[in-house]
């Protein structure tokens, strides 16, 4: 656990020192100076707002495995953000998984394939407000802009942000729809296993697939889905209203103009910052989010007020759950530390 904490924290330093590296310190500092930050309320409480949509969402996906009230989830959903913004490689999805089957008496290793199955919702959402906004702007010229500044060719962006999670969503929907021949190839990858690890590995595996279960209905899915869109406009919201303080309204042609870059920043940086290193993506979250705001053809925003921005925005989404999330901890008398090494143990996975 240690080690992945330091390499975590490494990762972060070094990301975040070329961050600084690459923005005018002091035009930054002058930015962040004369940001008004009265609108760091309400962007914290669009925030909060989101948070619920997920626990919203998550109640749909874990009601064939125990029916849960959204309001019970909540906290549940808020002490795993808070996790993964504090532990690396995203080990907040375990800490959720664990601290829901504790707290409801359901299966961890199905409720951790309803939370994986949640990253790729996410991403599949975010690639469609991609496109629904690429009318209007040049994303294509965006992602080659960004390539050419730092070596990645075009195609590469293009496959790296969409491949992934496409393929994913694949490979669950087909695991859902045919979990005896998923669970057979499963067992097939595992066979070269001590017949301990195999044996423990086909009940993870039957859990999880258990999991998986609301995929095989399409009328299931839409509304998966349809709760996913409200989930990223609330999100989009916290970086337009962050915007103003920043002078970001006052870099476009009109209001429109600006939403539309606030949804394009959200959707590049939430896929980008996904990569499940760092804890809360510090660094890259911030390089993505100034990158995106600056190429973007609809604004005329300086790298170093971007900057500014993309530190404040990301403060305002990280700062937040972790206050909130402590709360939560301290009224449920659970430690994190806790939740976190149990977590992590397959055999607490049942």
């Amino acid at each position: 656990m240690k080690y992945r904490i330091v390499i975590g924290i490494g990762i972060s330093v070094l990301l975040l020192a070329f961050f600084m590296l690459t923005t005018d310190f002091g035009r930054m500092v002058d930015a962040l100076a004369g940001a008004n930050y009265w609108f760091v309320l309400p962007a914290a409480g669009m925030y909060l707002v989101s948070i619920y949509f997920r626990a919203m969402r998550w109640t749909v996906m874990l009601r064939h495995l125990k029916p849960v009230r959204t309001t019970r989830l909540y906290p549940v959903v808020t002490i795993g953000y808070m996790a993964n913004n504090i532990l690396p490689m995203r080990l907040g999805e375990l800490v959720r998984s664990y601290y829901v089957g504790e707290r409801e008496g359901i299966s961890k290793a199905a409720a951790l394939a309803t939370v994986l199955a949640e990253r790729v919702f996410d991403a599949l959402t975010l690639l469609l407000m991609i496109a629904a906004v690429a009318p209007f702007v040049s994303v294509g010229g965006m992602l080659e802009a960004l390539g050419e500044r730092y070596g990645v060719p075009r195609w590469a962006l293009v496959v790296g942000f969409s491949a992934p999670f496409v393929g994913a969503f694949g490979a669950m929907a087909l695991a859902a729809l045919y979990p005896e021949r998923a669970r057979s190839l499963a067992m097939t990858l595992a066979r070269p296993l001590p017949d301990r690890v195999a044996t423990l590995a086909d009940s993870l595996i039957s859990r999880a697939l258990e999991g998986l279960a609301p995929m095989r209905e399409p009328r299931k899915l839409g509304i998966l889905f349809a709760l996913s869109v409200p989930i990223w406009l609330t999100e989009a919201a916290v970086f337009w209203i962050m915007g103003f303080p920043f002078g970001v309204a006052e870099a476009h042609a009109g209001a429109v103009e600006m939403v539309i870059t606030m949804i394009l920043v959200t959707s590049i940086t939430n896929i980008g910052a996904s990569v499940p290193a760092a804890p809360g993506g510090i660094g890259l979250f911030e390089i993505i989010a100034r990158e995106t705001l600056v190429l973007s053809p609809l604004s005329s925003v300086d790298r170093a007020t971007a900057a500014g921005f993309a530190l404040v925005v990301h403060i305002v989404v990280l700062l937040p759950m972790i206050a909130l999330g402590q709360v939560f901890l301290w009224t449920a008398q659970v430690s994190l530390r806790r939740l976190s090494e149990e977590g992590r143990k397959p055999d607490d996975l049942f």
